[in-house]
């Protein structure tokens, strides 16, 4: 299970009218079939000639793509998808995974925003349609798109400042300066403990 701000298991909603037509989408849910269709698209973008391969790549996956190759993000897929499911496990991410799945994410978000009315009800039928407000989902759920940051301002915050904001996830920096990530920066972590107190 893979270690977000919120239990994304957890299903108790505590109901608050301003985000009420986010009180149906299923965490869960939005993110499997974010991994489930990328497992698709990594199958199809390594069957094109490599260029055009490469093109539909920095489309789809317009941040990560900056420092990884098809077959490094693919391997991030499968093992983003396999620490979802994994239910005897909790795995943490770093900045190059939330990266990534912040791509993802984005891409399924784009794809359901654009359906037509029944096309959005066979996505995620629990929503009926409704809108989906990305930036609620990823306030409640990430612990922050620093990630995106630009790499110049990030290049020159004091390391006072870089603290005070809490961006102190080692990963950041190769993340925000396009660095290729380490063997050791590839894999997740587990997680020795239950990230979450019981409710």
């Amino acid at each position: 299970m893979l270690v977000f701000k919120k239990n994304i298991h957890n299903t108790s909603h505590s109901h608050h009218p301003e985000n009420e037509a986010q009180q149906n989408l299923d965490p869960f849910a939005f993110i499997f079939r974010s991994l489930t269709t990328d497992r698709e698209i990594f199958y199809g973008l390594q069957q094109l000639p490599q260029a055009e391969g490469q093109d539909r790549f920095k489309t789809l996956f317009p941040h990560v793509s900056r420092f990884g190759s098809i077959s490094l993000i693919n391997s991030f897929s499968r093992s983003l998808l396999e620490g979802l499911i994994d239910k005897n496990q909790w795995y943490s991410m770093n900045a190059y995974h939330m990266t990534y799945l912040f791509d993802s994410l984005h891409g399924t978000f784009e794809d359901y925003s654009y359906s037509e009315p029944a096309q959005r009800k066979e996505i995620f039928p629990e929503l009926h349609g409704d809108a989906i407000n990305f930036d609620h989902f990823l306030e409640s759920y990430f612990f922050g798109t620093a990630f995106l940051m630009d790499a110049e301002r990030f290049n020159n915050m004091p390391p006072e400042e870089k603290k005070d904001l809490k961006l102190t996830d080692p990963c950041l920096f190769g993340v925000i300066n396009r660095l290729i990530p380490a063997e050791e920066e590839v894999v997740l972590k587990k997680s020795l403990q239950t990230p979450y107190s019981p409710e």
